[in-house]
């Protein structure tokens, strides 16, 4: 304490401030301000909290964007809608679908966040995108699945064990259906193809890119009268990196209008695939009297005028496509086709050189 102050007149002091006494700096010597100064003790301030600081991961930056996000939700709101309208046919009772979480995590996380055991079907994305992805049934809603698509009444079992075989091929059907409306969802934005080619009951043998790895998580959770399930999916995030960059509507145009080109394009291959053409092959014109038509019998030999090494037309639904030549293959007439026709031609001469067709 300051020599010529006691503590009485500190506390004085200490008084007159904290009550809104009247005290200047005029009013108080050095030695009772120093002395006021040494009593008093500093208050902490209390650290600024705010609902909008949230920490930033370093190992794990966010990747998705607001406007992709509401994007994402959108679309697996839409998915959700189809699967319950194909669990409902399916199970032949009213069963309602939404969506649990949309979040970015790592694949060791989604591995953790599996039972043991589980019903994980690994899927190929497309070859255009590139990459694998997993969907998993939980495995009550699998025993689920199975008891009621075999007729029974499909109460809640508390089955710890792996699928069969055969519960497995079930399983998968229903999968596979799913992800045929993941496909149609995702068809505005990316042009997925998803297949299914393989099923892991281990979540520690499931592997479809590094643990460290950024992926999408969709949870979608499945509610009846009888049971509740979930079905989650997971998706690398390097296989959605152009869904993720994109900016700007112009530019999300755009890419719709490519996907839609491309993914017209390979249904329209598709559909070609299957149709059934006439392909034909026809000698130059022949011309015959009435008399000779009239002799015609089986066996009869016809001096067309078309020699052996000149080429023979190849007509596709009537339409000149394709020149070949004549040969023989496993015994049998046969032609190989030797040249394609870029613009048909409307008619042709007649050849009168010497040649035989039996």
């Amino acid at each position: 304490m300051n020599e010529g102050l006691n503590q009485r007149d500190v506390d004085s002091l200490l008084k007159r401030t904290s009550s809104g006494g009247k005290v200047t700096a005029d009013s108080l010597t050095q030695r009772e301000i120093d002395a006021i100064l040494q009593k008093t003790t500093p208050v902490p301030l209390a650290p600024v909290v705010s609902e909008d600081i949230v920490p930033y991961n370093f190992s794990r930056p966010p990747r998705v964007s607001k406007d992709r996000r509401a994007n994402l939700e959108s679309i697996y709101t839409r998915f959700a809608l189809s699967v319950q309208a194909l669990l409902s046919s399916m199970l032949r009772m009213p069963i309602d679908v939404v969506v649990g979480s949309v979040e970015q995590a790592m694949f060791s996380e989604f591995i953790l966040s599996l039972g043991t055991p589980c019903a994980s079907f690994v899927f190929d994305i497309g070859d255009r995108m590139g990459g694998e992805g997993a969907v998993d049934v939980s495995t009550d809603f699998a025993f689920h699945l199975v008891d009621r698509l075999f007729g029974g009444p499909g109460d809640p079992q508390a089955l710890q064990r792996p699928l069969t075989g055969l519960e497995q091929a079930v399983v998968r059907n229903v999968a596979d259906r799913a992800l045929g409306l993941l496909r149609e969802s995702w068809q505005e934005h990316l042009a997925i193809n998803p297949r299914i080619i393989g099923f892991e009951s281990n979540p520690e043998m499931l592997q479809i890119t590094s643990r460290e790895d950024n992926v999408l998580v969709t949870n979608l959770e499945i509610r009846s009268t009888l049971f509740n399930g979930f079905i989650t999916l997971c998706l690398p995030m390097s296989s959605l990196e152009s869904f993720l960059q994109e900016k700007g509507s112009g530019r999300s145009h755009m890419r719709h209008a490519d996907a839609d080109a491309l993914s017209n394009r390979a249904q329209m291959q598709e559909s070609l695939g299957h149709a059934h053409l006439a392909v034909a092959a026809r000698f130059p014109m022949l011309w015959l009297s009435a008399r000779q038509i009239a002799d015609l019998v089986p066996g009869k030999v016809l001096h067309t005028g078309q020699a052996s090494d000149q080429p023979i037309e190849v007509l596709v639904n009537e339409r000149l496509r394709f020149v070949g030549s004549l040969g023989q293959s496993r015994g049998h007439l046969g032609i190989r086709i030797v040249d394609r026709v870029q613009k048909p031609v409307v008619a042709r001469p007649v050849q009168f050189k010497q040649g035989r067709v039996m």
